[in-house]
Formats: C-alpha cells, sequence, structure tokens
C-alpha cells in the first residue's frame, strides 16, 4: 500500500490494482465515445456525399432540354397572362436581366392590342420580339422559397422537375392535337411559385403568337378556349388568303 496526496480530497489509500481496474474502465469508456464520435463523423460524411451527388433541378432540367434558360425569383404575376405587352422574351435570356424587369414589373396605359384586324395580324412589340427567340426554346422560373427547399431536399427537387417536364410534354399535345406540326419550333416558358406548384405558363410558336396558362392544374378552361378560339380565327385567315390567291390565278 502507498499514500498519496490528492488535491482537495487530502490523504488516502492508493491501491495500484483498484487505479488500474479504473483505468481500464476509463480507457473503455473514451474508447467508446471516440467510436461514436466517428461514427457519427463518418454519418455526416455518407448524408453529405448523397446530398453532393443528388443532381440539382437546374442540371437535371439542362440534361434533358440543353437550352433551357433557368431563373430565380417571384414569377407569379397576374400580368404574366393578362398583358399582351408583358416582356416574355426576357424569360429566354441569360443573366439578370429578366429578374430585374419582370419580378415587379408594372403596366403603363391600356393593355394593347393583340389579334387580327382585317385580316392584318396585330401583336405589340413585346409580342413580336418572341419572334426573335431561337427556336425550340425553353425557360423556367424557380420562386426563391422553393429553389431554398429544393436545395436541403433532393427528393422536392425531383418532384419540381416532374411537375414542369409534364407541363412541357402535355403542352406540347394538347397544341398538336389542334393543329398537328404547330409546335416544331415551339417555345415555352413555366414559373413555379411558392407553393411549389405551376403559377404561370406560356408558350409560343417562332412567328410571335403566345398563349397562355393562368394555372398549374393543366385545365384551366379560360386560357384553353382563348387558344383554341386565336388559332381557329389564325386558321380562318389563312383560308381566306388561299381562297383569294386560288382566285388571281383563275
Amino acid at each position: 500500500m502507498a499514500n498519496i496526496i490528492q488535491p482537495i480530497f487530502g490523504t488516502q489509500t492508493y491501491n495500484v490494482t483498484s487505479k488500474a481496474s479504473e483505468t481500464k474502465q476509463t480507457g473503455t469508456r473514451v474508447n467508446s465515445f471516440l467510436d461514436m464520435a466517428l461514427l457519427a463523423t463518418e454519418r455526416g460524411k455518407t448524408e453529405s456525399l448523397e446530398a453532393t451527388a443528388a443532381p440539382s433541378l437546374e442540371t437535371m432540367l439542362k440534361a434533358k432540354y440543353p437550352n433551357i434558360h433557368y431563373h430565380v425569383f417571384d414569377a407569379s404575376s397576374g400580368y404574366w397572362s393578362t398583358r399582351n405587352d408583358y416582356p416574355h422574351y426576357l424569360l429566354y435570356q441569360d443573366g439578370d436581366k429578366a429578374k430585374e424587369t419582370l419580378e415587379n414589373w408594372q403596366p403603363t396605359g391600356a393593355n394593347p392590342f393583340y389579334g387580327s384586324i382585317d385580316g392584318r395580324f396585330t401583336a405589340p412589340k413585346e409580342i413580336h420580339a418572341l419572334s426573335s427567340v431561337p427556336p425550340g426554346s425553353k425557360a423556367v422560373v424557380i420562386h426563391p422559397k422553393v429553389q431554398e427547399r429544393m436545395e436541403q431536399d433532393p427528393a422536392y427537387a425531383q418532384e419540381i422537375f416532374a411537375k414542369i417536364d409534364a407541363w412541357f410534354a402535355i403542352d406540347v399535345a394538347r397544341n398538336e392535337a389542334i393543329m398537328p406540326g404547330s409546335t416544331l419550333g415551339m417555345s415555352q416558358a413555366v414559373a413555379i411559385g411558392e407553393d411549389g406548384n405551376i403559377c404561370n405558363a406560356c408558350s409560343s410558336s417562332a412567328g410571335g403568337d403566345i398563349t397562355y396558362s393562368k394555372s398549374g392544374s393543366y385545365s384551366q378552361e379560360s386560357w384553353w378556349d382563348l387558344r383554341m378560339a386565336r388559332h381557329a380565327e389564325f386558321m380562318r385567315l389563312a383560308l381566306e388568303k388561299q381562297i383569294q390567291s386560288a382566285r388571281i390565278k383563275q
């Protein structure tokens, strides 16, 4: 036996055997703690690698649609579908100009006329500007809160991708049902709102004809009836021109 002076506790008997046992037990606890820490670290690394490996929405969209333009801002404005002078063509440009112009866009004056007068197509310069958009272009606008959530939740990004991809396909199918071949070179744009649903969508032909969607339900009668009526009008005008041309040749 031996005596050892312990601070605070005074003099006590020091048992070598029990001390060794205590050291062994303490060592076991330390090792156990280190093992847990290492396990947690490895788990964190695995989760980090999984998050890193999961493709972002922008990556997924560009993999399927190489010419797509990706924006992050709030594009839920009702002017998207009610104003003929809303500058949709900016959606098909990279950079911050679309965000700076469209996020807080306000109309000035009366809504410009868009349609035909005496057989002549009339539209504001904003719609004519769509004719310079490269054929087949696509654009998406993601609400900032949705973008933030997708960065934390890869599964949510997959969900948003599915909605956008489905809209592109449905829009093409509907246009083809009205006029076969009309979607050749058609450009499409979709906006995702704060709730993760499509809040606005539009498509335009190479000639500048534009149609809108006011909802992500894909079944709004208002814009669908307008689309059909507009196409019917253009078809009637085309038929009249063919008849006039045939009469001149006679």
